[in-house]
């Protein structure tokens, strides 16, 4: 009987090591994850922006390509839209527009390959086409079109523009224009 009330002890502490062993697993430590890019740097015009790139040591503004350009949407468009400010990152320029537009110049070597990374790793959410001969990739999502094409042969640019307007790609081609930052 001694022996047995011996043995219902020593499981029972088993059991209770163990279960602290258990709260012990479940318990966590907060981590706070912090994001590798940079913070937006925003100019009010294209000027503002060519200043700053002459004299910058920010990352984001400074060239880090051969060639590069910034592309924006001309002052007489279709949509008399305005520039409202020109954002940067390491990745890319993107033009606001007062109207919502958005276009991104994508800051890379080789845009075609870009554009077939974003293509391959997200299979299903855009759609090739074609508008007069003009290659482009879509998406829409309910409240944004998001078209995707090849500027130049060599630069790829994004254009978000709102589903409330109505808009052809094509209208877009002969209101681009880009300036040169190298």
């Amino acid at each position: 009987m001694k022996a047995c009330k011996i043995l219902l002890l020593v499981i029972a502490l088993l059991i209770a090591g163990c279960q602290n062993q258990v709260t012990e697993e479940k318990k966590t430590d907060t981590e706070t994850i912090t994001s590798t890019l940079s913070e937006w740097d925003t100019y009010t015009n294209l000027d503002s922006l060519m200043t700053s790139y002459q004299i910058a040591t920010s990352s984001n503004v400074r060239s880090t390509l051969a060639k590069e350009r910034i592309y924006l949407i001309d002052d007489n468009n279709p949509w008399d839209t305005a520039l409202v400010n020109i954002r940067v990152r390491e990745g890319y320029f993107a033009c606001i527009y007062d109207n919502d537009f958005t276009l991104y110049t994508h800051r890379l070597s080789n845009g075609k390959e870009g554009l077939d990374f974003m293509v391959k790793n997200n299979p299903g959410a855009l759609t090739k086409e074609t508008n007069d001969s003009f290659e482009y990739y879509y998406s829409d999502d309910g409240t944004t079109q998001d078209y995707l094409w090849i500027q130049d042969g060599a630069y790829l640019l994004e254009l978000n523009v709102p589903t409330s307007i109505e808009f052809n790609i094509n209208e877009v081609l002969p209101a681009l224009k880009y300036q040169s930052l190298r």
